[in-house]
């Protein structure tokens, strides 16, 4: 072999092994990335399990407590809630009860970007805010930015002052409970749903069974009494009566704009510009958000079992599990 030859094969081999040694340490790498974010998951599914996840330090000097209402208000703990900015309800209740016991909070900055959710989670959650305002005296003031609708807007109620993003969609006071009849698509599908009942209104709202004119009247019934009680959350938390909310909100969504004519909030305003007048009222300079989500077994393997794919089969029966019986919502649109 020439000399020249040879020194372009030793350069071939030099280059193939580089090549071959770049691979195997990206392999190397990716072996340990995957082995790295097995363990971080593995330690992120233990804490869950064993519930060793510990709560931060709330600061030691006088502060505004900030509490986050983001997403959809629901009771059950969802995918979203593994993410940032998912809703927890039993995390931001948790959090309230922390800062009723503690002396150096001196008020909260409630946020709300909610299109709102459930009606009992919504009212559970306002509950404890007033629970806070009668046990310690504090203010709640709140801040609308993008939505708050419905739920959302219910929960503003415990709050002393309203202020939101000019461009906010808000109120749209109103309850409503959504249900399927399937009784047409289960006979094109040839399924027939059998109930052994006790009554006849036992087992309302079965998606394979039809409705019939008493069955509307009872849900109409319920939508009609936590109607009149959002209507007097308003009432008290805005300073009208029933009738005058009524008047002024046909469960319709508003801008602020409108919200502010209305006296459904009072002012508009940048979010900086808002935390920083709640914080001079209060004499601090210290803001906190201290919520530590929570998750459970069961939300776990909903989040894990999400991604899986499902039959034609496994999405109708899930469909129609989870629209069995009602939830009534509080929710805009």
């Amino acid at each position: 072999m020439k000399k020249k030859q040879f020194l372009w094969f030793l350069l071939a081999m030099a280059v193939f092994a580089a090549v071959g040694w770049a691979g195997v340490r990206s392999a190397m790498d990716a072996r340990e990335r995957s082995a790295e974010l097995a363990a971080q998951a593995l330690g992120s599914f233990t804490s869950v399990l064993e519930g060793t996840k510990e709560e931060a330090a709330a600061p030691e000097v006088p502060y505004v407590a900030r509490l986050d209402v983001e997403g959809a208000i629901t009771e059950s703990v969802s995918a979203s809630s593994l993410s940032a900015g998912g809703y927890d309800h039993q995390a931001l209740l948790d959090y309230v009860d922390r800062l009723i016991n503690d002396e150096n909070n001196v008020g909260m900055l409630l946020y709300v970007d909610s299109p709102g959710g459930e009606m009992k989670a919504s009212d559970d959650l306002y509950l404890k805010l007033m629970d806070y305002k009668t046990l310690t005296r504090r203010p709640i003031y709140c801040y609308f930015d993008g939505t708050a609708c419905s739920g959302g807007y219910y929960v503003a109620m415990a709050s002393d002052r309203i202020c939101a993003n000019r461009n906010c969609v808000c109120v749209n006071i109103g309850v409503y409970i959504s249900t399927y009849n399937l009784t047409g698509l289960f006979d094109k599908l040839g399924v027939e749903q059998i109930a052994f009942k006790s009554s006849e209104n036992k087992g309302i709202g079965m998606p394979g069974m039809p409705w019939t004119e008493e069955q509307k009247a009872i849900y109409q019934s319920i939508v009609d009494a936590d109607y009149d009680q959002f209507l007097q959350v308003v009432a008290d938390g805005r300073h009208m009566t029933k009738d005058q909310v009524r008047q002024k909100d046909d469960g319709r969504e508003m801008n602020a704009a409108q919200a502010l004519e209305a006296g459904f909030i009072d002012g508009i305003a940048r979010y900086d510009d808002y935390e920083a007048e709640v914080l001079k009222a209060l004499d601090t300079d210290v803001i906190w958000n201290g919520v530590s989500p929570s998750m459970d077994l069961q939300g776990l393997l909903r989040f894990f079992s999400a991604a899986l794919p499902q039959s034609d089969t496994q999405a109708l029966l899930k469909f129609a599990e989870s629209h069995s019986g009602f939830v009534v919502m509080a929710y805009g649109g």
